[in-house]
């Protein structure tokens, strides 16, 4: 999923014939998306872009969001500055002179008593910034394929002509969308520039000259299309910042844009994955025969719940919650400041419920949830139904969502069980038998009380060893920036220390990547006194109490465990049907669907895919006979699903 992004690996049938040099250069420009094998569904390799057209698409995300996260934008619109100085150092020049004026627009100081109106300058310097990158970027398109000369060789030629290609990438999120004849004709024009290059054949055998005039033919549209649409480009007021070519003809103003995520995001999901333990499980149960457990994990892997973006993008909870746990790849530039977390009180995913803040959080443990009350990294809901609907309706821009579902995912969510550590008695103390001396002299300076402190506090004040290494309370203990904040920040729930050997970085924004740099921030924060030895002793009792028996399964392949759950989703489909609960149906066909669709490529013998593809398209016909009103349909099809896997089982893995 975007977890591991669950998008579907494209096919691509051409039922024309190309010319061997057409196709050839196709498949070197990435243009031609073939039916391929990924290693694992879970991994969705980063799309190679020119530098400038990644820094263009990146800085335009971010310029769309509220509040923009500045710094980013500058070092992208830098990249572009350089590429310019390449090339052009005048034209690099002026557009440094105008990125300076646009920064003081974007970023006013204030004079004196005076405030700047913040809310007008980031919209005015949102605009204006993205108006200069637009020049910029269409202005080194078109210094490339100006620079296709007469008596250019083909080597210079062909180098113009990819470089300027993967530049011209900078719009392939938007122009197909506001502009889509244009777009195809320039597809077109791309390939026939590209088989006029010739060939210098093998041995003096097939050479092709090259035809420099009809280069400059093929490419005449694409150069007119851009200097007539860009080269004065001026963003308008619109909601959304887009690179609109209102000059075009064939323009549609009305177009939607799908959002995507900038270049540098990475919501794969971590393999191996963290270890999840369930506690009905662990007890002998079996999930197809708990409804609501099974119904709340279908759920908590499902986008359908989500709204607009998140569903498209096909997020989920398991994106961040990998397996009930963390995801410390997680990252999404404008929205991140660390790995492992991003702002989900962001303009992007929910802008109903934006603070305009740029406030990441780090992504919370969820494994003993049940215990860890009140939740949120600020502790402001007291009960785990009412987090979860807000990270439904208000963290992702969700609709309100059927009670059963939130039943389902509260009993799934409270089966999650630490993880056991054989390190600690019952009572949370050590087990003298299963730690070093060191995490035992760390066991007495965790218990030890402070005077300076927060009033002569220990740190087992609030993490307390019998109930979970929790105190259920808030506390202001500074990290949240203290005196220094303009307003009262408040305090933050304390975090259970068990399992987090497992779950870095730390801090509610993930500002500090181990448990031993927790520990020096306390020293330093509160001027404890502790010694580097003392330091040692503290994180050895601290990473015993974090510690956990196979933190991380044994393997990368999933699809085993994958198909097994999807037998515990379908499950629930009887009793859903029975409740006539046709949108919750519909929810988990296309979610089952699409798991499916990203996870039969962890097949290890791809000689069985077409097993996968076939139990694919069972979900495929279940989920349309299930739109069409169709139950019997529905039912044979789930059904024929259900035999495919029993008969294959063994051969899935």
């Amino acid at each position: 999923m975007i977890c591991g992004l669950k998008a579907p690996r494209a096919r691509l049938a051409l039922r024309v014939r190309i010319p061997l040099t057409i196709s050839a250069w196709l498949l070197a420009a990435g243009l031609v998306v073939m039916s391929f094998s990924p290693v694992s569904a879970h991994i969705v390799p980063p799309e190679e872009l020119h530098p400038v057209a990644e820094s263009y698409r990146r800085a335009g995300f971010i310029l769309n969001l509220n509040p923009v996260l500045w710094p980013q934008v500058w070092s992208d619109l830098k990249r572009i500055e350089e590429a310019l100085e390449g090339v052009n150092s005048a034209g690099a020049k002026k557009f440094s002179e105008d990125l300076a004026i646009a920064r003081r627009v974007a970023q006013p100081v204030a004079r004196g008593d005076e405030k700047p109106d913040l809310v007008a300058a980031r919209k005015n310097g949102s605009r204006l910034v993205f108006s200069l990158a637009t020049r910029a970027v269409v202005s080194l398109l078109i210094f490339h394929l100006d620079g296709i000369e007469a008596g250019s060789g083909r080597a210079e030629v062909k180098n113009r002509l990819n470089e300027a290609r993967r530049i011209f990438q900078a719009f392939a999120e938007t122009l197909p969308h506001l502009d889509p004849e244009a777009w195809k004709k320039m597809q077109i024009h791309w390939l026939e520039a590209s088989s006029h290059l010739g060939a210098a054949g093998v041995m003096g055998i097939g050479a092709r000259p090259m035809n420099l005039e009809k280069i400059r033919e093929s490419t005449a549209f694409i150069r007119g299309y851009f200097h007539s649409n860009f080269s004065g480009f001026q963003a308008g007021k619109e909601h959304r910042l887009l690179p609109r070519p209102r000059a075009s003809e064939t323009y549609i103003e009305t177009a939607k844009v799908p959002w995507r995520l900038p270049p540098g995001s990475d919501i794969n999901k971590q393999l191996p994955r963290p270890r999840q333990i369930l506690g009905m499980a662990e007890r002998g149960a079996n999930e197809g025969e708990t409804f609501l457990i099974a119904l709340g994990d279908m759920a908590f892997d499902s986008s359908e719940i989500f709204g607009e973006p998140a569903r498209s993008l096909g997020v989920s909870c398991n994106t961040c919650h990998n397996k009930g746990v963390t995801n410390p790849k997680l990252f999404i530039p404008g929205l991140s400041r660390e790995k492992g977390g991003m702002d989900v009180s962001n303009s992007f995913f929910a802008g109903h419920a934006n603070n305009g803040l740029h406030d990441p959080l780090d992504t919370p443990d969820l494994r003993g949830i049940r215990f860890t009350a009140p939740y949120g990294r600020n502790g402001r809901f007291a009960s785990l139904r009412e987090f979860v609907r807000n990270v439904i309706v208000n963290e992702f821009n969700g609709p309100e969502p059927d009670p059963m579902i939130m039943d389902g995912m509260i009993a799934y969510m409270n089966e999650f069980e630490f993880l056991p550590n054989p390190k600690l008695k019952k009572s949370g103390r050590l087990n003298p038998g299963k730690v070093g001396k060191a995490a035992l002299r760390g066991e007495k300076i965790f218990h030890r009380k402070f005077p300076q402190m927060m009033g002569g506090m220990s740190c087992a004040s609030c993490h307390i060893p019998n109930a979970n290494f929790v105190d259920h309370k808030r506390h202001n203990i500074g990290s949240t920036g203290g005196e220094n904040q303009p307003f009262h920040v408040g305090g933050l729930d304390t975090p259970t220390l068990l399992s987090s050997k497992f779950t870095a970085p730390y801090f509610h924004d993930g500002s500090l990547p181990t448990l031993r740099s927790v520990n020096e921030w306390f020293n330093s924060q509160f001027k404890l006194g502790l010694s580097r030895e003392d330091i040692d002793d503290l994180t050895a009792y601290v990473e015993a109490v974090g510690d956990g028996v196979q933190g991380i399964e044994a393997t990368v392949y999933t699809l085993e465990a994958e198909l097994e759950e999807f037998q515990f989703f379908l499950s629930t489909y009887e009793r859903l049907k029975q409740r006539k609960k046709k949108e919750l149906i519909t929810v988990l066909l296309k979610t089952v669907a699409r798991e499916m669709q990203a996870h039969k490529w962890d097949v290890q013998n791809k000689e069985n895919l077409p097993i996968l593809n076939e139990m694919e398209e069972k979900l495929s016909e279940a989920l349309r006979a299930h739109l069409a009103g169709d139950v019997k349909l529905t039912d044979s099809k789930i059904t024929a699903y259900y035999a495919l896997y029993q008969k294959n089982q063994d051969k899935l893995k």
